[in-house]
């Protein structure tokens, strides 16, 4: 055990934190890549008491990571200093109360999708397209289909990573274009959604054609973290993918990597060979894009970890 190793183990013990823990964990398993560097400590905390133990009694020199679902980023061959933690089963429950819907951090989009459609509550169709978890779809914004998660969020209950509680209100300037403009240092544990009954017809022809629509569109049954880079937006009405077509970017290969055929703004790692090289491929688009067009692609991915 290294001196941070030794540290944690010993918070756990003393503090009588519940959660699992690994040290050096390989996170090739979770990511949607399948490759990855390790973290230095792995933690999956048993619960809101565990988290604030944690966060309260931890050096500030012990950096903190939050991992969803991995379905959005590149963690660097370097690994993850620090802890990097994952929300577990019990961040994971979803309850209908009479005006709103509280959902846990941790549950996955498609499974409040799914939830919704049974309780004939609309406005979440959007979601059953979404490969990732709530708390990463609010720390984000997600959003496919002309739809995005500030048209339904409410509030979120966070805590910062010093352990104190605190709530976020949908307010006019917190989410913008694929971001949440006020999720720095904080950790969203649980959050609420406006609800609105729809019929059940409705919705599940809403999800259909959302399902329809992606396994037309995206590729299927490969290693890929979606949507590559953000539309350029604020630079032109072009989508990024048309982009990288303009620049004959959507036929270039390197070191198994590519861009998938359905779609040109998805990343395909087929040979398993290295994060590092998946970030080089996309750094190397960027460059090529910028230079055909004289538009910068900023990354949707997120990228984490040592180099």
């Amino acid at each position: 055990m290294n001196n941070q190793q030794k540290i944690f183990h010993k918070l756990h013990s003393d503090l009588n934190i519940k959660g699992k823990y690994n040290f050096n964990h390989n996170l090739s398993k979770n990511t949607w890549f399948g490759i990855a560097g390790n973290a230095e400590i792995f933690f999956v905390p048993d619960d809101l008491t565990d988290l604030k133990l944690l966060l309260e009694n931890r050096p500030k020199e012990m950096n903190i990571t939050i991992l969803g679902l991995g379905s959005n980023v590149i963690i660097r061959d370097g690994g993850i200093s620090g802890v990097v933690m994952k929300l577990g089963k019990s961040f994971s429950n979803i309850v209908d109360k009479e005006e709103e819907l509280v959902v846990g951090a941790a549950a996955h989009d498609k499974v409040l999708a799914k939830f919704c459609l049974n309780k004939s509550i609309g406005g979440f169709e959007f979601l059953f397209g979404i490969p990732g978890s709530i708390g990463g779809a609010i720390s984000m914004n997600a959003g496919c289909y002309g739809f995005e998660t500030k048209d339904i969020f409410k509030k979120a209950k966070c805590i910062t990573f010093d352990g104190k509680l605190c709530e976020l209100e949908n307010s006019e300037h917190m989410f913008t274009y694929r971001k949440n403009n006020k999720i720095n240092n904080l950790l969203i544990y649980e959050v609420y959604f406006k609800k609105k009954i729809k019929e059940k017809k409705l919705i599940l022809n809403e999800m259909t054609k959302i399902d329809e629509e992606r396994k037309k569109s995206q590729p299927q049954k490969v290693r890929t973290a979606g949507s590559t880079f953000k539309n350029p937006k604020n630079q032109t009405n072009e989508k990024a993918w048309s982009l990288i077509k303009k620049s004959n970017q959507d036929i270039f290969k390197k070191n198994g990597i590519s861009f998938s055929r359905e779609h040109a703004n998805f990343i395909v790692n087929t040979q398993f060979i290295s994060a590092n090289h998946i970030e080089d491929f996309g750094e190397e688009v960027r460059r090529n894009v910028r230079a055909s067009t004289g538009i910068n692609l900023e990354w949707e991915i997120k990228i984490l970890g040592n180099r």
